[in-house]
């Protein structure tokens, strides 16, 4: 890529540093400062907080301040070692997000985010923080949230709506003489009452039904003379009053989601407006001619269209295969470091080697321990695959293989694949598109009589386009074909049904096991909470030419498999009879099961983020340098596209079975509730 130097640096970009892509967040560390900056701001900031009575600490931070006294927890005390608390405060001031402390500030008014490492900053609060401070998160992270909230409004209201229904489902006049009392009466299956399961059954003569009609053998019987008979619910049924009480929910339910759609709208145009972007500035050709790589001839194109000129031309060439190889070398350099003792010159090959040896004999003459043998044996061999939790002899290998491979590729010849241009002016930018926008058949057509000869570029009919953010374009697929593509999608999308079917048939196999519902509602949780990883990996296999079209594919595959197999598989592996009984396997006692898990056993699992707790409370106490400690502390990945597969499965699981057990729209409040609470906490203080 190249872009024109020596220019006028943009006008009114405040916040233009902190801005985000709109639909992930991922959180920064380190600032660009060295490590003795880093070093020396620490203990500024130690300095500060033991000294003053007004900066705030993470409760985990309190609670490791006591852990760390014993050795077990702290086994390196000693003056020589890295230090602990410095790996904590640049946790809390280099990782966690932090805002600027400004008097001047009108109550009410957002703060500005700071940078990592800046002074005179707080952390933001988990609850405390209101919802229009995030808007310096992203847009996304913003309307995340505040969705959240009317969601959980939304859904109580139509709780209280469903309350006839309840109230009748729960009643002797439903299922007869004691009701549901007499049968739900454990704490679990009492939170099931309300709901349409029927009590009063009798088996009846049914001489053409097989078994294999009916999955669950308890419904089934035979007569002496081996007359099948079927389990028949004698309940009065759902009447027009059920039915108009349902509707009414819909029909609220149908009327407040427009309304947010339209809330959400305006929502976006404010955040947008308190957020000026290089976007507001830019255009970006989609089909320059390839030989175009000169810089100053596509500013002298577009400056006719700006009387302030053109600040920015970036040209994106058909390099990917030079820079992936670059970034590659970089990013095994950079951890190549960590392995090796603070000042090695890792710019001299000689010394880099000697190095090297050195410290994989001190490795391996390190006691390991059992669990660290069984993760060399089981996990560690899959995710090197990956280019993850290398060791410094294979860090060294790839760097010197890459090496040569990076001159070759120097040597060619590339052309241009997309071309951004930033104006001086957002009239500019605004001119830029008047004139150069085309319809689609002058597009696909090629008219050039449908603009002006000055207009036209080296001969080329330019297609233009208001660009997305540029933290947000994948640079490194822009050259994908539009056929690759497409393949690539079909083939992820053909692996993830594959994985709806066999996490199908898991649950049926834990579902008809001796713990039964118990079991599936957990193998079930714990396939949607695995499933991101495994798309995630998926998604190496795509190319995306913008971060929100990547985002766009996780989260209509996670939802895909999210939806199915939250809402679908429990009627796969049922039979019709088990749609309203009281058995344990029984769909709506399945679904009640389903929903605590999602109410307590997915936000724990969150909440304990194993691998991360693992590093800062496991590995950061036992490393050798301050670096690698301080490496442990780099927070969690937060992605929007996960998180809104979790909000949409549940709507969806709340409206398919809403008519059967109308007191879940009270169990998706509380879920709602939940994920307001879990998510703020993971973006924020992970």
């Amino acid at each position: 890529m190249k872009d024109e130097k020596d220019k006028p640096k943009l006008r009114n970009r405040k916040k233009l540093q902190n801005e985000k892509s709109h639909i992930s967040q991922r959180f920064v560390s380190r600032g660009g400062l060295s490590d003795d900056e880093i070093k020396e701001r620490m203990s500024q900031y130690r300095h500060a907080e033991d000294t003053s009575t007004v900066m705030h600490k993470t409760l985990t931070r309190r609670l490791v301040s006591k852990l760390r006294n014993y050795a077990w927890y702290y086994p390196q005390q000693s003056e020589d070692n890295p230090s602990l608390k410095d790996a904590w405060c640049y946790y809390e001031h280099m990782t966690l997000p932090r805002y600027r402390e400004d008097e001047t500030r009108v109550a009410g008014q957002a703060p500005e985010r700071a940078l990592p490492g800046e002074s005179n900053t707080e952390l933001y609060g988990v609850w405390s923080t209101p919802t229009h401070w995030l808007k310096d998160f992203g847009i996304g992270v913003g309307l995340y949230f505040t969705t959240l909230k009317l969601m959980a409004v939304i859904f109580f209201l139509a709780g209280c709506i469903s309350i006839p229904n309840i109230m009748f489902y729960a009643s002797d006049e439903y299922s007869g003489p004691g009701g549901q009392d007499s049968v739900l009466q454990s704490p679990v299956m009492s939170l099931a009452r309300g709901t349409m399961i029927c009590t009063k059954r009798e088996f009846v003569a049914c001489p053409t039904c097989t078994e294999s009609q009916l999955g669950n053998v308890f419904d089934f019987a035979k007569t002496p003379d081996n007359t099948p008979l079927v389990l028949r619910t004698l309940c009065e049924g759902a009447e027009l009053t059920q039915g108009m009480v349902n509707w009414a929910s819909f029909i609220f339910m149908v009327i407040a989601f427009a309304l947010i759609a339209l809330y959400q709208s305006q929502i976006e145009i404010r955040f947008n407006e308190d957020q000026v972007t290089v976007t507001d500035y830019s255009i970006v050709v989609e089909n320059p001619p390839p030989d175009a790589t000169d810089p100053d001839v596509w500013r002298d194109f577009f400056e006719q269209f700006s009387e302030k000129g053109v600040t920015v031309v970036t040209i994106a060439l058909n390099n990917e295969a030079l820079v992936r190889s670059l970034a590659f070398r970089r990013h095994f350099r950079n951890n190549l470091r960590y392995h090796l003792p603070p000042g090695t010159n890792i710019d001299n090959n000689e010394i880099l080697k000697k190095a090297v040896e050195k410290a994989t004999e001190a490795r391996k003459q390190k006691k390991k321990t059992c669990f660290g043998l069984l993760c060399n044996c089981t996990l560690l061999p899959i995710l090197r695959i990956f280019g993850l939790f290398l060791k410094e002899d294979q860090l060294y290998e790839r760097v010197q293989k890459l090496t040569p491979q990076i001159q070759e590729l120097q040597t060619k010849k590339y052309s241009a694949t997309k071309v951004f241009v930033t104006f001086e002016t957002e009239a500019g930018q605004r001119n830029a598109l008047t004139a150069l926008t085309l319809s689609k058949w002058d597009s696909w057509s090629n008219n050039k009589n449908s603009v002006g000869p000055s207009s036209i570029f080296q001969d080329t009919l330019l297609k233009i386009q208001e660009p997305t953010e540029p933290d947000a374009v994948r640079w490194l697929d822009l050259s994908a074909t539009t056929k690759a593509k497409i393949i690539q999608r079909i083939i992820t999308l053909a692996i993830t049904i594959g994985l709806v079917i066999a996490s199908g048939f898991s649950i049926n196999a834990a579902r008809n096991s001796s713990l039964g519902v118990t079991l599936s509602s957990i193998v079930l949780t714990l396939f949607n909470l695995i499933i991101p990883f495994i798309v995630k990996l998926l998604l190496l296999i795509e190319k995306h030419t913008t971060e929100g079209g990547r985002q766009a594919s996780l989260y209509y595959k996670i939802a895909l498999f999210r939806w199915v197999n939250t809402a679908i598989i429990p009627i796969f592996i049922s039979s019709f009879t088990s749609w309203i009984g009281n058995d344990s396997r029984d769909i709506i006692i399945t679904i009640n099961s389903v929903l605590l898990s999602e109410l307590l056993l997915s936000p724990t699992l969150r909440l304990l983020d194993i691998i991360t707790t693992y590093r800062k409370h496991y590995l950061a106490p036992r490393e050798k340098t301050q670096r690698n400690m301080n490496s442990h502390f780099n927070g969690t990945h937060y992605n929007l596209a996960e998180r809104y597969t979790d909000l949409t499965k549940v709507i969806f699981l709340c409206f398919f079975y809403s008519p059967l057990f109308p007191s879940i729209y009270f169990y998706c409040t509380a879920i709602f509730i939940q994920q307001v609470s879990e998510s703020r906490n993971g973006s924020k203080n992970k």
